[in-house]
């Protein structure tokens, strides 16, 4: 009799439970298990928290991954994560099986489709430490699958080789060492080597400085791909530690630094040269995020630096000057850019000039463009158009919390009806229908006077058949929080 290809994944999820109601007497005959066994056993110890089997099983895991992440979601247990990293040891003390572990990777990351699952919240809950990361951790070929024919019981030639454990991290001050993370920080310490701490995507924020360094000392740096740090580093010694630091993360794709102290000297010498010397090493970057910190006339001295072309550059809230904006129109970065954020800073008195010949330099490749809280008014809005609408592939637009008028949003959708790629708009709430305040809107928002207008847009969205496009205005803003004054 043929079974079918449904009945088989059902018939090893049975056995895998039947096995396991006898944990005694499965561990020691997991050497004997075919290959096709240990998933479905894996998954059935992890979902009913049997510890020993867990630990068992990683050290005769016959393939060179595993990933924990959907498991974490779906069933959030410290415990049985636990029990899975205490098989990791390059010479266990009590083996319960011949079998020699083939494992290579083990994936704790959790991707962003896991996310959105219900559930996710309970696992992040018990696992605060965790960040989500929007890439996924590829499977080579070689390690995905074995040959046919292969002796997967077969130890490796060399008594031991690394395990790379993959994580991405949020870590948050005031700083405390979660439980779990504080026991996997040690292991790999005392692993000799053994045991490797590999993080994609690490954001720190409001960290004391030597937890900070602790943590980059722990990971792996070459496999740091995007770093986000959200704090202060006033103190000169703190400062060229951590650029040390960033300079040796070779691979770094992206880059994020929030209420970072420049300091820049005409001759050069300024404190901040050391970090831009370190910043400069990072030949794969791609990805710059600066925000909240003074960088008036100084945005040439940090871009300068880079030895390849940016493809997405956020500038936000940095008091930037119209000296910064003609660097950045002269720049290399101006035919590469994909991404330009330079929301928070004040661009009104770079209008006409500097901002729509930069938005005309880039004009080619631009995709995404945000120009929130720029004090931009129907005027500005209008010098601009003409660059704006060379933009042939620009896909979405932000305007928030510009003091512009209904009539100036009617002519922007009319005149960007014709950029196809467009899909979405974040428009700012009209002057007719609140009160702006240092460039920004504020509450109570005349819900009759904009719905009018929201209907208006619709309309004139279905005249010009773009019905494909979006536009949306923003909630009310609230008290900005350490919000950079413009002048």
């Amino acid at each position: 009799m043929k079974m079918s290809n449904q009945a088989i994944p059902k018939l090893l999820e049975l056995a895998a439970h039947s096995l396991l109601s006898n944990e005694a007497s499965a561990i020691p005959s997991l050497e004997e298990f075919t290959v096709d066994l240990f998933p479905p056993l894996f998954t059935a110890a992890f979902a009913k928290g049997h510890k020993k089997a867990l630990t068992a099983l990683v050290q005769a895991w016959p393939f060179p991954f595993l990933r924990l992440g959907s498991l974490i979601v779906q069933w959030p247990n410290q415990e049985s994560v636990q029990a899975v990293l205490d098989g990791l040891e390059a010479f266990p003390t009590h083996r319960t099986c011949l079998r020699r572990s083939e494992l290579r990777v083990l994936d704790l990351t959790l991707d962003f489709e896991q996310v959105q699952r219900k559930g996710v919240s309970e696992a992040l809950a018990k696992f605060p430490f965790w960040l989500p990361s929007t890439v996924k951790a590829q499977i080579p070929q070689a390690m995905a699958r074995h040959k046919p024919g292969e002796d997967v019981r077969k130890g490796p030639k060399q008594p031991w080789e690394p395990v790379e454990l993959h994580i991405d991290l949020f870590l948050r001050g005031p700083f405390k060492l979660d439980t779990f993370l504080s026991s996997l920080l040690t292991k790999v310490e005392q692993s000799g080597g053994f045991l490797r701490l590999c993080c994609r995507k690490l954001h720190i924020e409001e960290m004391p400085f030597n937890s900070l360094i602790g943590i980059l000392k722990a990971l792996e740096l070459n496999f740091i791909q995007e770093l986000e740090v959200f704090d202060w580093f006033r103190a000169l010694s703190e400062q060229r530690l951590f650029a040390t630091q960033l300079g040796r993360i070779c691979t770094l794709h992206s880059l994020k630094l929030a209420y970072y102290h420049w300091s820049f000297s005409p001759d050069g010498e300024g404190s901040s040269s050391y970090f831009l010397s370190q910043l400069s090493k990072l030949s794969h970057l791609r990805k710059l995020h600066l925000s909240y910190s003074y960088l008036s006339g100084n945005l040439q001295q940090v871009l300068s630096c880079l030895q390849a072309p940016l493809h997405a550059l956020e500038i936000r809230s940095c008091t930037l000057l119209d000296t910064d904006i003609n660097y950045l129109s002269q720049s290399l970065h101006a035919t590469s850019l994909k991404k330009l954020d330079l929301s928070g800073n004040n661009l009104s008195y770079m209008v006409p000039g500097p901002l729509d010949t930069l938005l005309g330099k880039i004009s080619g490749t631009l995709q995404h463009l945000d120009l929130n809280h720029c004090r931009l008014k129907d005027t500005h809005l209008s010098a601009i158009l003409p660059a704006l609408c060379c933009c042939s592939q620009l896909s979405s637009l932000g305007l928030s919390d510009n003091p512009i008028s209904k009539a100036g949003l009617l002519s922007l959708l009319e005149h960007t009806a014709g950029l196809m790629e467009l899909k979405r708009v974040l428009y700012p709430i009209p002057i007719e229908c609140c009160v702006y305040l240092h460039g920004l809107s504020w509450g109570p928002v005349n819900k009759g006077k904009l719905c009018q207008v929201q209907a208006e847009m619709q309309k004139l969205l279905q005249t010009v058949q773009r019905a494909d496009m979006q536009w949306n205005p923003p909630l009310p803003s609230p008290l900005p929080v350490r919000l950079v004054q413009l002048d």
